[in-house]
């Protein structure tokens, strides 16, 4: 009996060991029938950064190639079109590669590169499914950290950060590095405390073991807001009841470093942006925002902050190559799309460079180049989430005449139809309308609705979703930070109680006390109640991500605590953010997950 158990121990082992991936390797025996020029042509357009050109080169010889040389070069061309950005590109070519000819290993590599593509095209479960699907056994271990950190980046795009926090606990244990590991568990807090302090009690009072600190720490993070130093000296306080919780013993350290800066000494940032024109105004926010972090950056090397006009939007490049010359280590502008179209067409940049806006260029930008955007677009796309999240199936639309009503009903049904969720009915309404009884009754009418997406502003709001309640009562109604004007007032606000929408964190923290909160700026010569308040917050995270724009890229699963929603960085440089959900209550706003109202988040 003992023998034959000793056998089949074996053949588990061999067989075990015949399945592992070594991805060099394997690629090197695998292309080896067709190596040659073409292909290191092909490799080295790739390494160029021409992934366009490199995919049409892999596919031009996988015409020619026999299996399974064909479905490598067919595999290195899709990740080719992702990294280009085409998503279109990439799944007609996984769509062409014949899985009977799979290998064991290109199987796994080919699971990972459709997570990829989901992730790319806003379909965070597609990519769960695929990575959940993989032999993780078979994996090397720079494979098992690659897919746990894109496991963790789907999850928490699902809106499940317990999930997501659960595949970076696992990632902690893989990871060697101590710098890779302060990072990892740095994203670990901020992913959880993206929940409600509510819901971080209930998970702490819940759980056990590594999650219960994790939680712990997390409410401490949450709590303080845009202040790391609180943080630091209540994580201190209770450090004493967390013995052999896996929690690093400089966490607290490196939360603070990574909120207050992050820069070399000596380094100097260029800082582009308009002073006059149109977008003077938000430049002016965005401006007082860099400067106040840079004023609160505790870090002992601010970095010399050079501003310079960028109105002339004829002049980007040019401008960009002479801060560059000047000794510029890192650039954060320009603000204005066509200046961003102009640094995205051009060549790889000398330095990071972090644009605040998003290019209309479809291809793959220049390398270096790095997208921050507070784009209304992506809120509707993040409502669609929230909502999916909250396991709604069934959704309504209503919106303004005009385009931007029509851009954020686009944004909101594109992402809903990829989440899987049914589109039952949409109206357009007249904003100057005196009354929106008949188009709220004609919208719901004989629909099986179960969640309604308002756009409107703060004023419509008002008018509006008292009809959509007496309408239905039950369904849920949800919208954009455009409905919150940043003050809750009382006697017009309580009108709106039970609205759900999504905004930026340092518009819903209630209990920050640090300089750059809110509460603090409330009575200051900042209005907290101005329109482009939120673009103060977007200067307060241009200046701290800056440094660290790289490393984030590098890191699938890296989650800044940023004040404008936890902020990574998906494979074409663009700066993704999770937003958090807000809900008007009867004496304030809240944070959605909180069981009771409390002082209005804008109360001192």
């Amino acid at each position: 009996m003992s023998t034959a158990m000793t056998v089949i121990v074996l053949l588990v082992a061999i067989a075990l060991t015949g399945c592992a991936i070594d991805p060099a390797r394997d690629e090197a025996r695998l292309l080896a029938p067709v190596a040659g020029k073409p292909l290191s042509q092909a490799d080295a357009l790739a390494a160029q950064g021409q992934a366009d050109a490199a995919a049409k080169a892999y596919l031009d010889i996988a015409k020619g190639a026999t299996p399974p040389a064909r479905e490598q070069l067919q595999l290195k061309a899709a990740r080719a079109f992702l990294s280009a950005g085409d998503t279109l590109q990439a799944q007609q070519t996984i769509g062409e590669i014949s899985r009977p000819a799979l290998t064991s290993g290109q199987r796994e590599l080919l699971l990972l590169v459709e997570a990829d593509l989901a992730l790319l095209d806003g379909r965070p479960k597609d990519a769960i499914a695929r990575l959940q699907a993989m032999q993780v056994h078979a994996l090397p271990k720079d494979l098992k950290t690659q897919r746990l950190g894109t496991l963790a980046a789907a999850q928490r795009l699902a809106n499940d950060p317990v999930a997501s926090a659960e595949s970076l606990i696992a990632l902690d244990r893989l990871l060697d590095n101590e710098d890779a590991r302060l990072l990892n568990q740095v994203s670990l807090v901020t992913t959880l405390s993206t929940m409600s302090s509510d819901d971080l009690r209930k998970l702490a009072r819940s759980s056990s073991g590594a999650m219960k600190g994790w939680a712990e720490i997390a409410l401490l993070a949450h709590d303080a807001g845009a202040d790391p130093a609180t943080f630091q000296t209540r994580y201190r306080q209770e450090h004493s009841k967390r013995i052999g919780h896996p929690a690093h013993p400089e966490l607290a350290e490196t939360y603070v470093e990574i909120l207050s800066g992050g820069y070399a000494a000596g380094d100097s940032v260029s800082v582009m942006l308009p002073r006059g024109g149109r977008f003077a105004g938000a430049a002016t926010s965005v401006k007082e925002g860099i400067e106040a972090a840079s004023r609160a950056d505790s870090s002992g090397n601010r970095p010399t902050l050079d501003f310079i006009d960028s109105s002339q939007t004829g002049r980007t490049g040019a401008l960009h190559a002479k801060a560059v010359e000047a000794g510029a280590d890192y650039v954060i502008g320009p603000l204005e799309k066509e200046s961003v179209d102009s640094l995205a067409a051009g060549p790889a940049l000398a330095v990071p460079t972090l644009a605040l806006n998003q290019t209309t260029r479809d291809s793959q930008p220049a390398a270096n180049l790095f997208q921050f955007s507070l784009s209304p677009e992506n809120e509707a796309a993040e409502v669609a989430d929230k909502a999916a999240a909250m396991g709604l199936k069934r959704a309504a639309v209503l919106y303004p005449q005009g385009p931007w009503g029509a851009r954020l009903a686009s944004a909101f049904r594109n992402q809903w139809r990829r989440l899987g969720g049914t589109l039952e009915a949409e109206s357009i309404y007249n904003p100057t309308a005196r009354s929106f009884e008949k188009t709220v009754t004609t919208l719901l009418g004989d629909s099986q609705a179960d969640v309604v997406f308002l756009v409107a502003t703060s004023e419509l709001a008002r008018k509006i979703y008292p009809q959509i309640r007496l309408s239905r009562s039950s369904v849920t109604v949800m919208s954009t930070s455009h409905v919150y004007s940043g003050v809750f007032d009382p006697n017009r606000d309580r009108v709106l109680s039970g609205l759900y929408f999504v905004d930026i964190p340092w518009m819903l923290n209630s209990r920050g006390e640090g300089a750059l909160s809110r509460r603090r700026l409330s009575g200051s010569s900042f209005e907290v109640a101005n329109p482009l308040a939120r673009l103060y917050a977007m200067g307060i995270d241009a200046y701290r991500i800056a440094p660290r724009l790289p490393a984030l890229a590098k890191s699938p699963g890296a989650f800044y605590p940023g004040q404008t929603g936890g902020l990574s960085i998906d494979s074409l440089g663009r700066i993704q953010r999770q937003l958090a959900l807000g809900r008007f209550g009867e004496t304030g706003v809240l944070e959605a997950g909180e069981t009771s109202d409390k002082p209005p988040s804008d109360t001192p």
